[in-house]
C-alpha cells in the first residue's frame, strides 16, 4: 500500500474515535507505558488501528476492508529481549477465520475456522516472528508485515470520523493475578462467594517431606501421566502444609477447600508469581490466562517429584472429608475448591527474593486480572 495514512489519537476505537488525544499527551504515554491508540486513516475512512500499552508489553493492530469490517488481527507481546513477538495473527475472509499463534518455546499452532467445520494443526519448531518495538508514530514494519507494505503516516489537521467520550474500550492482556492471597489464611476472614459469605479457617495438614526439592502440584489421579515439577526449586527437607477451608455462613455444613500452603520460611511475602514447569513461560498467557494443574477427579496434591511415581495410586485411599496427609508425610491431598477444573499455584517470595510459600489457589473467590 503506497497510500498516505493520517493518524487520529485516542484511548481506543469502537467504530468512533473514544476519548481524542493530542499528539503530546499520546507521545507521553507512548513514553511512559500507558495505553493509547492510534488511528489510522485512508481516504478519511479507518484503515487501521493501533493498540500501544508498553508498560504492559503489548501492541495490536487490527486492519479493516474497505467495508468497515475487520481483515487482520496481529497481536504483539515486548520479550525478555526487548523486542516484540508475534504472540497472535487472526484474519477474516468471507466465512473463513485463520489464527496463527505462536508461544516462546518455539511451537505455532493453526486454527481455521470455516462456517460449522474447524480445524487445527501443530508444528513444533516454528520461531515466532519478531520485530523492533517501534518508535512512536513509526507504524511502517507492523503495516509491512500485515500486509500494507510501507505507507507514508502523517497527523490528520482533522478528519470525519464519529467522536464520543467513553470508558477505554479495549485493555492490555494481563494474565491472571493471585487476588488476597494472604486473607485464605486469616481465620476468622470472611469472604464473599457467590453472593454468599463464607468464614476462612486454616487447618494444619502436616509436615510434607520433599526429598528432592522439587514439587509437584496436580491431582493425585494423573501422577502417573508424568506431571513434571516446578522449576522452582528448595532446600530438600519436609515443610508444613497448611489448608485453608471456607464454611458458608448460612449453611455450617457446606464447606469447600479455598486454599493448600506449602510453608518454606516464616519470613513475610513481599512478593507473588505463578508457578511455572519447563517449557512455561508467562509472555505466552492471554488475558486472564494462566498455567495450572487440571483437576479430572475433584483433588489436588502436593508430592516431591522423587515420590511421584511411587505415590501415584495413593489417592486412592482418599477417604475423608476435606484434605488428609498419605504416606507417612509423602503427599498431602485435598478437595479441590469447586470440583474439577485448572487451578494455579502462586510462588511467595520475600523482599530478598527467597521462597517463603507455595499456594494451590482453588480460585473459589476468583483472581485478578
Amino acid at each position: 500500500m503506497g497510500a498516505t495514512l493520517t493518524t487520529v489519537y485516542c484511548d481506543g476505537w469502537d467504530d468512533g474515535v473514544v476519548n481524542p488525544l493530542t499528539r503530546d499527551i499520546a507521545e507521553a504515554r507512548h513514553a511512559g507505558g500507558e495505553p493509547y491508540s492510534v488511528v489510522l486513516l485512508a481516504g478519511g475512512r479507518a484503515h487501521a488501528v493501533v493498540d500501544v500499552a508498553l508498560g504492559d508489553g503489548y501492541l495490536g493492530l487490527t486492519r479493516f476492508d474497505g467495508y468497515g469490517g475487520r481483515a487482520s488481527r496481529h497481536q504483539w507481546r515486548r520479550s525478555r529481549t526487548g523486542d516484540l513477538f508475534l504472540r497472535e495473527a487472526r484474519r477474516w475472509q468471507g466465512t473463513t477465520t485463520t489464527t496463527v499463534s505462536f508461544e516462546l518455546n518455539g511451537r505455532r499452532t493453526d486454527f481455521v475456522e470455516r462456517g460449522n467445520s474447524s480445524a487445527k494443526d501443530f508444528t513444533p519448531d516454528s520461531p515466532a516472528p519478531r520485530l523492533a518495538v517501534p518508535a512512536f508514530g513509526q507504524w511502517q514494519a507492523l503495516l509491512e508485515f500485515a500486509g500494507d507494505g510501507r505507507p507514508e503516516i502523517v497527523d490528520a489537521s482533522s478528519h470525519p470520523l464519529p467522536v464520543r467520550a467513553g470508558v477505554r474500550p479495549w485493555q492490555p492482556p494481563r494474565p491472571l493475578r493471585p487476588y488476597r492471597i494472604e486473607e485464605l489464611f486469616a481465620d476468622g476472614a470472611e469472604r464473599p462467594v457467590r453472593d454468599r459469605t463464607t468464614r476462612i479457617s486454616t487447618h494444619a495438614a502436616g509436615p510434607l517431606h520433599l526429598p528432592s526439592g522439587r514439587l509437584v502440584a496436580a491431582d493425585p489421579s494423573s501422577l502417573d501421566y508424568g506431571e513434571e515439577p516446578f522449576t522452582v526449586t528448595v532446600a530438600p527437607g519436609g515443610y508444613p502444609v497448611t489448608i485453608s477451608v471456607a464454611t458458608f455462613a448460612d449453611d455450617p455444613g457446606h464447606r469447600r477447600v479455598a486454599a493448600a500452603r506449602l510453608q518454606i520460611t516464616d519470613s513475610p511475602t513481599a512478593t507473588w508469581e505463578l508457578a511455572l514447569r519447563d517449557g512455561q513461560d508467562r509472555l505466552d498467557l492471554g488475558d486472564g490466562e494462566f498455567f495450572g494443574f487440571g483437576v479430572d477427579a475433584g483433588l489436588g496434591c502436593f508430592v516431591d517429584e522423587d515420590n511421584r511415581e511411587r505415590l501415584s495410586e495413593e489417592w486412592e485411599r482418599f477417604d475423608f472429608d476435606r484434605f488428609t496427609t498419605l504416606a507417612e508425610g509423602g503427599m498431602v491431598a485435598w478437595s479441590s475448591g469447586w470440583g474439577d477444573g485448572a487451578y494455579p499455584t502462586w510462588i511467595g517470595r520475600n523482599s530478598s527474593g527467597a521462597v517463603t510459600c507455595f499456594v494451590a489457589d482453588m480460585l473459589l473467590f476468583g483472581a485478578g486480572t
